[in-house]
């Protein structure tokens, strides 16, 4: 765990998630938590539930160091994977209206907007609503 509350802290600082809710996550049956190494150091995580008829990623990081190595791509594709394997019918995610590599990324894998949240996160940044219909 304290690997990926040191990933958590490195890439969203002062908006990270408590370790409580890691903990919580990690022990939830139906959660997909996924580790992804680079060498022998944990370098992202994905986080994807299901959530009704679909899956939804509550979060995705990868360690700032070890960003452009394809890493919160093979993160990406393994949580639709899952979600696709469940029978889930779309995989969903909020993600910031300003994060253009993470939007890049989400679109490239067929990622939709479908909405923006005024306000989703704490500073009061928007998020937008993005989804991927898998097809059965």
């Amino acid at each position: 765990m304290r690997r990926i509350l040191a990933i958590e802290n490195e890439s969203f600082g002062v908006d990270a998630w408590p370790a409580e809710l890691f903990r919580e996550y990690a022990a939830d049956p139906h959660c997909c938590f996924i580790v992804a190494e680079l060498g022998r150091t944990a370098a992202g995580y994905s986080i994807a539930v299901p959530r009704r008829g679909g899956f939804e990623i509550d979060s995705i990081a990868v360690r700032p160091n070890a960003r452009g190595k394809g890493i919160g791509a093979r993160l990406l594709r393994d949580a639709i994977g899952k979600a696709r394997r469940s029978g889930a019918a779309f995989v969903s995610l909020t993600v910031r209206r300003d994060n253009a590599a993470a939007i890049a990324l989400y679109r490239k894998f067929g990622f939709v907007r479908t909405a923006t949240v005024p306000g989703y996160y704490e500073d009061g940044a928007a998020g937008w609503r993005m989804r991927l219909r898998l097809s059965r």
